[in-house]
């Protein structure tokens, strides 16, 4: 079985599953002093969070400080919140990332746990921001590579990683989309994406009602104009959040922006010569 366990939901989480007091010892909340009250505080009334401190931070088993860690930034799928790395990351690797998921731009309940991704102009700015915010303070506390910083979102959430990495190339080592369509709109900075030819991962569930020929070629053309090297990757049904999913994530990420990294192709990927003949 490759999916989570059902009691696990991405989508709708309960108060209980967005609260931080069942967290393990390896997570850290940001910013100590507001991270408290810091889901009481949008309401309806109030729906854009313009705060973008909001955000928790995932550390790998025997973290060392002698080590530059990749740095793996997580955009939650809408109706969710940046405690959604809690539950994703374990899947992806316990060892090998410092992860640390950043909260959706317009809070969508009354009590302020859930949130989504707002692609108005105002929105994309606090987005982000917010991950300028989140590099910064993953470096200050903890010991990360800044040239290894990789961006990765489920559905809305990878739509917006994608419209991030665009919007700030030379900060991004890869970008990731769990789900997600390139977003659409003017792109204002062709040149410097076509000198940093962006690494892009696209992982889609077959079943994704999203996922057909047209949408495909439109989000082929963007890339092809901005000169990105992606790898498309399906799965069976219509779901991309997946624990294989997730282990290729971390796999593309050690090939792709940890140049070091001993980890190769899986045999699954593997292909061989095949005569003419033989088709």
């Amino acid at each position: 079985m490759g999916r989570f366990h059902k009691s696990i939901s991405w989508n709708q989480p309960t108060e209980s599953e967005s609260g931080q007091q069942n967290a393990p010892a390896h997570l850290w909340d940001g910013d100590d002093s507001t991270s408290s009250n810091s889901n009481t505080s949008f309401g309806l009334a109030n729906p854009w969070s313009h705060n973008t401190s909001h955000r928790s931070f995932f550390l790998p088993v025997h973290y060392s400080e002698n080590y530059q860690y990749p740095l793996l930034v997580w955009f939650h799928s809408n109706g969710f919140n940046e405690h959604q790395i809690d539950q994703v990351m374990p899947h992806i690797s316990l060892r090998n990332y410092i992860g640390v998921g950043i909260r959706g731009t317009k809070a969508v309940d009354s009590v302020g746990h859930r949130f989504d991704w707002h692609h108005s102009p105002a929105g994309i700015a606090t987005a982000q921001e917010a991950v300028l915010q989140a590099i910064e303070a993953a470096a200050e506390r903890f010991s990360i590579n800044t040239s290894r910083v990789v961006l990765a979102g489920y559905r809305d959430g990878g739509t917006m990683a994608l419209r991030t990495a665009m919007r700030e190339p030379d900060r991004c080592a890869g970008v990731i989309s769990l789900g997600g369509r390139m977003p659409s709109g003017s792109i204002r900075n062709i040149q410097q994406l076509r000198e940093r030819r962006m690494p892009m991962l696209w992982q889609w569930g077959t079943e994704n009602t999203q996922f057909n020929q047209q949408n495909l070629k439109t989000d082929f053309q963007i890339c092809m104009s901005i000169g990105s090297r992606v790898e498309v990757r399906q799965y069976p049904g219509n779901d991309e959040m997946t624990t294989i999913a997730l282990r290729d994530l971390d796999e593309w990420t050690m090939r792709h922006v940890v140049a070091d990294s001993s980890i190769k192709d899986s045999d699954r990927w593997a292909s061989s010569p095949t005569l003419y003949s033989s088709n």
